[in-house]
């Protein structure tokens, strides 16, 4: 098992995390939005876990598609709908009503694969100091099927600082937590409607140990309408959580470096994605103003990026364009 650990756990209580093998639960918290096409998948990948869920509990956060006609095919799910409030105050009341030791969110576009939460709680029992321990995922296409390779990033080292620098962990159903210590810091912030499980992951490692474990734990599908397909708003939220970070706690030259580093990788990355983006609209639709306006967007934040991609493109082109040698 690959481990990660804070190097200065703070206020971690080890009497709390140190749950009995008998009395250790599992709930599973499976938010929709607008999703219900998806969801019978979703439900269906928790009752089909090596290791039961002590509850599975489905969050509809508004949805205008009748995601109850769907919970209602499966008896012992538990359905809870509120108006429209976000993913972060739609996985708190999951978290509020679960009454388990541990928990997973899945959200409803997504599926478990069969062992995650066997493999999840045995690393977990194996780690008591530890708030949350996650696996790794795989991206499915909208129709279900494998689309790309196993994604698993282990953290070396201080986990704050090494979460600071990027996301290492992905989609939040690849994370089983204590729910104790999610309770201990209130849980999502409810302001966040983008990047929240980023945020929730960095409020953690600042004050608890986390560790992985090496198991591919879920199937994250990409479809049109994925919240993170927006590049640019995602961006924005992400440098928020990163400022709202910066703000609570205290800055020293490795939490500073590590900022730095994050907030120029991340800006690398969505600009590039930006540039990219950009370049799949135009090939779809040939409209100059969306070009146009995707591309201002881009260099707003980096002109340098935006260059630097736009002439790579261009190398590749011209490089295919080119006559191949009959020698």
């Amino acid at each position: 098992m690959e481990v990660a650990s804070h190097s200065k756990p703070v206020g971690f209580v080890i009497e709390q995390a140190r749950v009995p093998a008998e009395s250790t639960t599992v709930a599973v918290v499976i938010t929709t939005f607008n999703q219900a096409h998806f969801l019978g998948e979703a439900i269906m990948s928790v009752l089909a876990q090596t290791r039961r869920a002590d509850r599975i509990i489905v969050v509809d956060d508004g949805s205008s598609d009748d995601p109850a006609t769907v919970v209602a095919q499966f008896q012992m799910v538990q359905l809870i709908q509120q108006v429209n409030r976000g993913p972060s105050a739609a996985r708190n009341v999951g978290l509020r009503c679960c009454k388990t030791s541990h928990i997973v969110f899945l959200d409803a576009d997504d599926r478990l694969l069969p062992t995650a939460l066997q493999k999840g709680l045995v690393c977990i029992t194996s780690r008591p100091d530890c708030a949350f321990v996650y696996g790794g995922h795989h991206v499915i296409s909208e129709s279900g099927h494998t689309v790309g390779p196993d994604r698993l990033w282990s953290i070396e080292g201080d986990a704050h600082l090494a979460l600071l620098r990027t996301n290492l962990i992905g989609p939040s159903a690849v994370v089983l937590h204590r729910c104790g210590c999610l309770l201990a810091i209130n849980g999502f912030d409810e302001t966040l409607r983008r990047a929240e499980d980023y945020d929730l992951y960095l409020r953690i490692a600042q004050r608890y140990p986390i560790a992985s474990h090496p198991e591919i734990v879920v199937e994250y599908r990409r479809h049109g309408q994925n919240i993170t397909n927006n590049h640019f708003r995602q961006f924005r939220a992400v440098l928020r959580v990163l400022d709202l970070h910066q703000d609570r706690i205290a800055l020293n030259s490795a939490t500073r470096a590590a900022l730095k580093e994050g907030r120029a990788g991340r800006r690398d990355y969505y600009v590039s994605r930006m540039v990219d983006q950009a370049s799949v609209r135009w090939r779809a639709r040939h409209d100059i103003g969306i070009l146009m306006r995707d591309l201002i967007q881009a260099t707003w934040w980096s002109p340098f990026i935006t260059t630097r991609v736009l002439f790579d493109a261009l190398g590749r082109r011209a490089r295919k364009a080119l006559p191949r040698s009959t020698a």
